[in-house]
């Protein structure tokens, strides 16, 4: 009976990870952990222990996961950890090139739907060469913004920077 169990909830499971909810085509999600538990009434799968889901280009990994379903739909995915992780690949502003989303905190919780993502407790978000630590990240990934929030602590952003370097032969070969 555990079996079917389980089969159930990776089956329910793989409704949630669409980063597009409306999408007509699913692609599978697969969950490891070392317990998972489906609570019909409060319609909510629970992983715990070293669990990791793993769906195209989005990886999360913590301690605990907890998937809330709305209509089948995941509304809400809550991960914690020491630190809970989250890696999702990204098309950069709608080019082929890809680039690496990365952030950790203690709590992660990405809402497929309205496509944002909450970092609260140690935060940080990096991406590309640009890093943004806090207590409290809010990022709207649809709309590729950001607001930091160091609550007792100030707000730390690095930026990567690449210089041009200057030409003085210009200048000193130009013509009047």
């Amino acid at each position: 009976m555990m079996h079917k169990t389980t089969l159930l909830i990776v089956t329910v499971s793989s409704l949630f990870f669409s980063i597009n909810a409306k999408a007509a085509q699913r692609s599978s999600v697969i969950i490891e952990g070392d317990k998972a538990v489906f609570d019909q009434v409060s319609n909510t799968i629970t992983y715990t222990g070293s669990v990791q889901a793993i769906q195209d280009g989005l990886v999360i990994s913590g301690d605990k996961l907890v998937v809330t379903l709305v209509n089948k739909e995941a509304e809400a995915i809550q991960t914690t950890g020491a630190p809970a992780l989250l890696s999702l690949q990204q098309s950069a502003n709608g080019a082929t090139k890809q680039t690496a989303l990365r952030a950790s905190a203690t709590t992660i919780i990405f809402a497929p739907g309205s496509k944002q993502l909450t970092l609260n407790g140690n935060a940080s978000l990096q991406q590309g060469g640009n890093t943004i630590r806090s207590e409290l990240i809010l990022y709207d990934v649809a709309a590729r913004q950001i607001r930091a929030d160091g609550k007792q602590d100030r707000v730390r952003m690095e930026f990567d920077v690449q210089e041009k370097p200057v030409d003085n032969d210009a200048s000193a070969t130009a013509e009047p």
